[in-house]
């Protein structure tokens, strides 16, 4: 296998983790919604004012992780609910910090599906930053990158976004082994596959 194959084969199990991870975290929130994740190709295409910053660590590679946001009536009505509080009374500082601690368990659930096939991992803590900051990413230069959205339902506009973006030392310095788990997305429907594999 070649080093730009094995790229793309890192490139698109990323990626589906990514739609696992970000599915599995929005249904502890909220179960009963039938979330509707799907992969978006570029940065520039995810549409949140906001997002969350985290990195995911170890001695041979960074993972930037990020959960773009919106602080728009829409996720105040969702954070509310989650929250048991009515969106038009729910104090500023509970919907950050109910936000906060959603990236927090975004990421937590990233690093414990990476932790079989590349431990040890270390993982910061979040904090909010202004969608404008993203017009510099590009000089991570990350080697994987992988980008994802989450809808309420297929007609609505996406209510949470997620990206994740590896940079590494040497190429070959970050792997992904040993890690199965269901993904329903529009990835497996095009490849005929309902399983996760990391290689």
């Amino acid at each position: 296998m070649t080093m730009r194959s094995a790229n793309h084969m890192v490139d698109l199990t990323l990626g589906k983790l990514l739609q696992a991870t970000l599915e599995q975290t929005l249904k502890g929130c909220s179960a009963s919604t039938p979330w509707v994740i799907s992969r978006v190709d570029n940065l520039d295409d995810v549409r949140q004012e906001q997002c969350i910053v985290l990195t995911i660590s170890s001695f041979k590679f960074r993972i930037i992780c990020l959960l773009h946001v919106s602080m728009d009536q829409t996720t105040r009505q969702f954070v509310g609910e989650a929250t048991a509080a009515r969106a038009e009374s729910l104090d500023e500082s509970v919907f950050k910090d109910y936000l906060l601690e959603l990236s927090n368990s975004f990421c937590g659930t990233l690093k414990r599906h990476l932790q079989s096939s590349c431990p040890p991992l270390g993982m910061s803590t979040p904090n909010f930053i202004e969608r404008s900051s993203l017009a510099h990413y590009e000089s991570i230069k990350p080697l994987h990158s992988a980008h994802a959205k989450a809808q309420v339902n297929s007609s609505e506009p996406a209510l949470f976004a997620a990206s994740v973006m590896v940079s590494v030392a040497q190429a070959g310095d970050f792997q992904l082994e040993h890690y199965h788990e269901p993904v329903h997305s529009d990835v497996d429907e095009a490849d005929g596959s309902g399983e996760l594999e990391l290689f």
